[in-house]
Formats: C-alpha cells, structure tokens, sequence
C-alpha cells in the first residue's frame, strides 16, 4: 500500500504565526518556526495614565498598611523605582519586569493589596516591547 506524503503543516510566510493587533514595527518571532517580523509599540498618553494611576492606586493603599507589615516598606521602595521608568519603558524591560514580579511577590503577603499589585503589573507590562 502506497503512503501519501502529507503536506507540511507550516505555511512558508514571513508573517505565519504573528498576530497583528495594533501597529507593528520592530523585531518580533512569534514561534520557533516563524520568520521575523517587524513591530511597532504605539504606546498612547491613556495608556501611560493608566499604569501611573494604577502605581499611584497601590501606592495610596500601601502607605495606608505601613507599619503593620514589614513588606510595606519594601514595595513602595519597588514603586518607586519602577515609577520613573514609565518615561521610557522599553529601554530595558527586562529589569522592569523584574521590579514587577519582585512587587507582586512582595505584596502577596499583605493582605488586601496583591490585586492592585498585579494590576500594576499589567498596566506597566503593556507598556513594554514584546509584552504578552
């Protein structure tokens, strides 16, 4: 019995694999199997609102907590050094998305806080190249 040779699964365009929601410019490889493609952050002035009042949210809500945690004082320290780079959030994002893992982790252990922190999280983290 003859066996047919299946068709390759993976189509053989330079943009198979990257989903576009927005306006794209840039280095961006969405799969192993992908080819490069280019992409483009247009961050908006809203979006940058956002994540401001999001820090500012979890700030006024820390400083409510100090002193009866002692993780408090620790992630408004996180705050205020990832405050800062929201002027220009994709000049090292990897360290950005450090300062916001080691926030939401520190805010774990307060109660009533680690939603605004991860809200925090996404509104800065959709403000970095390559965000997922």
């Amino acid at each position: 019995m003859a066996s047919r040779r299946q068709p390759d699964s993976i189509p053989n365009n330079p943009n198979f694999g990257v989903f576009n929601t927005g306006h794209m410019s840039g280095p961006a490889q969405a799969a192993p199997f992908s080819h490069n493609a280019t992409q483009v952050n247009n961050i908006t002035n809203e979006a940058i609102d956002r994540a401001r009042e999001s820090i500012d949210d979890l700030r006024r809500r820390l400083e409510a907590l100090r002193g009866l945690y002692p993780e408090v004082d620790a992630a408004l320290r996180d705050l205020d050094a990832i405050a800062p780079r929201l002027a220009e959030p994709g000049s090292d994002p990897g360290t950005l998305r450090y300062m916001l893992q080691n926030l939401v982790e520190r805010c774990g252990g307060i109660p009533g806080v680690l939603a605004a922190a991860e809200f925090v999280r996404s509104t800065v983290t959709a403000l970095l190249p390559g965000s997922s």
